[in-house]
C-alpha cells in the first residue's frame, strides 16, 4: 500500500525525467557536442576532421558507371571518427554505393575520390555500432551547415542517394566492423 512519502517520491523522480528530456537538454547535448568538435583533428595517415565534424569519410578509388540514365558509383573507404580523447580516433573499413538519374551513355570508369563530413552524433554513432546509413534518412547538403549531419565536400552532389555500409566483408555485416585506434593531432 502507498503511502503520501512514496506517492510524493514517484512525483518527484517522473518530473525529474521530463525535465531531463525536454529541449533544454537538447541544448546541453549540443553544447556538448560543441566542446568535444571545437577543434579540428588530423590523423597520422594524414586525413583531417574539421572543427564541427565527428568524424569524415573518404573513398579514394570508387568506380562509376552509367547505364543509359542511370548512374551509380560505389567503393570502400575509410570511416575515421573522433575518440574519447582529442589524441585518438577510431577507424574502420566501410562500403559505399551512391546513384542518381544523371548518366547519359553507357559505360564505366574511375571516379574522383569522394569525400563526406559526418557531422552529427547520430551519424557517427550509427556507424560505429555498424549500422548502414542511408542518406534518405539524414540531413545532406553540399554546403556546410549547422543543422546538416552530412556534408558532401567531393565526389558526390546531393542528386545523389548514398549508402554507407560499415565492415569490410560479410563477417562485418554480422559482427560489426573491426575498428582500431589511430593517433590524431588537435589542430589549433
Amino acid at each position: 500500500m502507498f503511502n503520501l512519502h512514496q506517492l510524493n517520491l514517484s512525483c518527484a523522480a517522473l518530473v525529474a525525467i521530463i525535465f531531463a528530456s525536454s529541449p533544454a537538454a537538447a541544448d546541453v547535448a549540443r553544447a556538448n557536442d560543441a566542446w568535444i568538435t571545437r577543434s579540428a583533428v588530423q590523423t597520422d595517415m594524414g586525413y583531417q576532421i574539421p572543427a564541427g565534424a565527428f568524424g569524415i569519410f573518404v573513398i579514394d578509388r570508387p568506380r562509376e558507371a552509367t547505364l543509359l540514365h542511370l548512374r551509380g558509383k560505389a567503393g570502400r573507404g575509410e570511416v575515421i571518427l573522433r575518440g574519447d580523447n582529442s589524441r585518438e580516433c577510431l577507424s574502420f573499413q566501410a562500403r559505399f554505393v551512391a546513384g542518381d538519374f544523371g548518366g547519359d551513355s553507357i559505360g564505366g570508369h574511375q571516379a574522383a575520390p569522394i569525400r563526406l563530413v559526418l557531422q552529427s552524433r547520430q551519424v557517427a554513432r550509427a556507424l560505429a555500432r555498424g549500422y548502414d546509413v542511408v542518406s534518405d534518412a539524414y540531413r545532406v547538403t553540399e554546403q556546410a551547415h549547422p543543422d546538416a549531419d552530412i556534408v558532401l565536400t567531393a565526389g558526390l552532389n546531393d542528386s545523389f542517394g548514398f549508402v554507407i555500409n560499415p565492415g569490410h566483408n560479410i563477417i562485418g555485416d554480422i559482427f560489426g566492423p573491426w575498428t582500431q585506434r589511430i593517433d590524431c593531432t588537435p589542430l589549433s
